[in-house]
């Protein structure tokens, strides 16, 4: 009776020498192939040798806690309470970093589980997704968190408006962030997504001719 609550001796999956480095080897050019993708075709504009920098050592490091949790149920509860205070001191600030670290913990799964060919191809399916993005946007200058400020000494709300359906079809997304109007100088701060500055000279040739007086434009583009 004693024996079947004595979890120290309870073995869940014993691991050789052998398949431990094939393993580890295995997930280390896995990940090294994650890590040229995303160099050569992401979109992230902060950290990104930083951050593929981190791929390795990150791909490894699950590997390394499968391959303990799969041998001994005790270690397993242990790294369970180990990793609940252990957290990213750097902000990982776009969505597509996030979805890189995930990608790389399920191949680094995968490998410990002594699955090899499903990482394999999932790598090859990721390769051609963001190819085939990153050949549509080629010659497209895309930013982010974007802000078009105009400035004049009066701009009618209707042509405004206008502007802004204007935008609208050619698939910007607009959002009033902010309209001051004093006595000769008026402030539009419009906030923007899915834009490329083409779409600027658009507004700006529009607003031309409505012959807005004393027209300024001012684009801001930051990844915070």
């Amino acid at each position: 009776m004693n024996d079947l609550f004595d979890i120290s001796t309870l073995e869940l999956n014993n691991t050789n020498y052998i398949d431990f480095l094939f393993g580890l080897i295995s997930t280390a050019i896995f990940v090294y192939l994650v890590r040229l993708i995303y160099l050569k075709y992401s979109n992230t504009v902060s950290n990104k040798l930083i951050t593929a920098n981190l791929f390795f050592i990150f791909g490894i490091s699950i590997f390394l806690i499968v391959i303990t949790i799969k041998s001994s149920i005790v270690l397993s509860l242990g790294l369970v309470g180990a990793l609940s205070i252990i957290r990213f001191r750097t902000a990982i600030k776009e969505p597509e970093q996030i979805i890189y670290f995930l990608f790389i913990t399920g191949i680094s799964i995968a490998t410990a589980a002594e699955s090899f060919l499903f990482p394999l191809l999932s790598i090859l399916i990721l390769y051609i997704y963001v190819r085939s993005i990153y050949n549509k946007q080629i010659n497209k200058y895309q930013t982010y968190n974007d802000q078009i400020v105009i400035k004049s000494d009066s701009i009618d709300n209707s042509i405004l408006e206008e502007g802004i359906k204007l935008l609208n079809k050619e698939g910007v997304n607009v959002e009033i962030q902010s309209i001051r109007k004093e006595m000769k100088l008026s402030v539009i701060v419009l906030k923007v997504s899915d834009f490329d500055l083409s779409k600027l000279d658009l507004i700006e040739r529009y607003l031309k001719e409505k012959n807005v007086p004393n027209l300024q434009i001012q684009f801001y583009s930051s990844p915070e």
